[in-house]
């Protein structure tokens, strides 16, 4: 099986995170999925002497908006960046978050181009890219 990339894993969580909170869920919801050794590497991202960041607050305040899920993203990818040793507590929530898709639960990946995991089941065509206008 070829290796997933680290922003396929990232635009996973935060599209778990971003759907959590569209569906009126906390950011403490979001964190019942993983384990403690996660949570307590990526919490102080998002949270800073019991109170939320601003990168938190603005995606609660709009989860569908784009450059929040973004800011979350790119926050999570320069944490990578600084330590590659967080790779490991992502990859363990994108497996988890993945064994949920399997159980049923729907899962987002919001706002992110080229990114297409699963199966695509069309009646006719499918198209990829920006340009998503057919027959001409």
């Amino acid at each position: 099986m070829e290796p997933i990339s680290t922003t396929v894993i990232i635009s996973t969580i935060v599209g778990y995170l971003a759907k959590k909170l569209k569906d009126n869920k906390t950011f403490q919801d979001f964190t019942t999925d993983f384990t403690s050794a996660t949570i307590n590497t990526i919490r102080p991202f998002f949270i800073e002497d019991e109170k939320p960041k601003e990168l938190l607050t603005d995606l609660t305040n709009e989860p569908e908006e784009k450059i929040y899920i973004d800011a979350v993203a790119n926050a999570l990818a320069k944490a990578h960046k600084k330590d590659p040793n967080i790779l490991q507590h992502l990859q363990e929530m994108y497996d988890t978050i993945k064994a949920k898709e399997k159980q049923g639960e729907s899962i987002s990946i919001v706002n992110s181009k080229n990114v297409v995991i699963g199966n695509i089941t069309a009646g006719r065509d499918v198209v990829f890219g920006d340009n998503n206008q057919t027959g001409k």
